[in-house]
């Protein structure tokens, strides 16, 4: 508990001259305008109608500022302890998955000291919250492969809900990560496609997709009838044009162009800035996280060709979902800004296929000069 905790005070810390002293760096912009709205709910106990889903946050905390007082550092230490929370849950993903203590400890001590996550888990923003559930979210589909255990579709269930009423983008992460865990707890070990599969499950998994697809496009607050090409395309274009941009207006004609368009948008989203884009002192601190950040995904890709048959599974399933929630944010984000703070939610997931399956125990071959040797494994 030791990173964990140390984690915790580090942004106790940031809470603190926030609260009195501040704003700290991440606590003005949408922070201050959460903190704003919370403010008016908690002295009129009015909610306006034109504040939509994404706002559901600023109703919770404007509920605590009445119970208690209308402070930003009230608000900052909760994000704190919801930070702390997810950590305990991470914790528990990472113990289910047997990897030994000494690089769980590491996997912790990453999530606990990286700068970013510091400033904008300790402040009155959602994506602490995200982050709690999408690890909460996470944890109960490793209870469901791993231990078989279906009575956490409950929680899986419960936490889709609140990652849906903190964005409406995640609504869409929520119901993929549902399908994904269908998916997998199907397959055998040994197959990913199956005669089994194919004749009992496949069907199902196409009515759930089919499903999950047309619920997202009912309850989000896109225009959807020209496609969803159309629909990423007009969402790019709505932004006003500033240094840290890194996408202008592009042009998506159909869903081929969309194709096209996802692998640089991913690319552009965990890369940027590039080094020729680096300006200030900030730009370089975020350029330095990235290069981390490639690097943990390209140790969770080298891990798949070497680690024992029984962990491949899990592996590929939080590969899978951790490309599918960057890949969310990179379709609606356009400059490095917003990236460092959409990077958050999938944090956790990153330092289990990043860090975690470091572990030589859970590979077949301890020595990585091997790998090329099983690829054919």
């Amino acid at each position: 508990m030791k990173f964990i905790l140390i984690g915790f005070f580090l942004r106790f810390l940031v809470a603190v001259w926030n609260g009195f002293f501040g704003p700290s760096f991440g606590a003005d912009g949408d922070a201050l305008m959460f903190h704003d709205v919370a403010l008016y709910v908690s002295n009129t106990g009015v909610f306006e109608a034109k504040y939509n889903i994404g706002w559901v946050y600023s109703i919770f905390l404007g509920s605590v500022y009445y119970l208690t007082l209308n402070s930003i550092f009230i608000g900052s230490l909760l994000s704190c302890f919801a930070w702390l929370i997810s950590a305990i849950v991470l914790n528990k993903s990472i113990q289910l998955l047997g990897i030994h203590q000494k690089y769980r400890n590491r996997a912790l001590f990453f999530y606990a000291i990286i700068p970013s996550s510091i400033l904008f888990t300790s402040v009155t923003l959602r994506e602490v919250y995200q982050l709690l559930f999408v690890n909460t979210l996470i944890y109960s589909s490793l209870m469901i492969l791993i231990r078989k255990n279906s009575r956490y579709w409950f929680l899986l269930s419960i936490s889709a809900l609140f990652l849906g009423l903190l964005h409406f983008g995640l609504v869409l992460y929520a119901l993929l990560v549902a399908v994904l865990t269908f998916y997998f707890t199907s397959i055998r070990q040994e197959k990913i496609l199956s005669l089994e599969l194919i004749i009992f499950y496949l069907p199902a998994l196409v009515i759930l997709s089919y499903g999950a697809a047309n619920l997202f496009t009912s309850i989000v607050p896109f225009d959807f009838s020209d496609g969803l090409a159309a629909a990423v395309e007009s969402y790019q274009m709505g932004h006003n044009e500033s240094r840290a941009m890194y996408v202008y207006k592009p042009e998506i004609n159909g869903l081929f162009d969309l194709f096209l368009f996802m692998p640089v948008s991913l690319l552009q989203y965990l890369l940027e800035p590039m080094p020729w884009r680096i300006a200030t002192g900030l730009d370089l601190a975020l350029f330095v996280e990235n290069i981390f950040r490639c690097l943990f995904i390209f140790f969770a890709v080298k891990a798949f060709f070497t680690v024992k048959q029984y962990l491949r599974t899990p592996l590929v399933f939080l590969i899978f979902t951790f490309l599918a929630i960057e890949m969310l944010w990179a379709l609606g984000t356009v400059n490095w800004g917003s990236a460092v703070r959409h990077h958050i939610p999938g944090m956790g997931i990153l330092m289990i296929i990043g860090v975690c399956f470091l572990d030589p125990s859970l590979h077949v071959f301890k020595n990585s000069q091997t790998i090329n040797r099983v690829k054919n494994f």
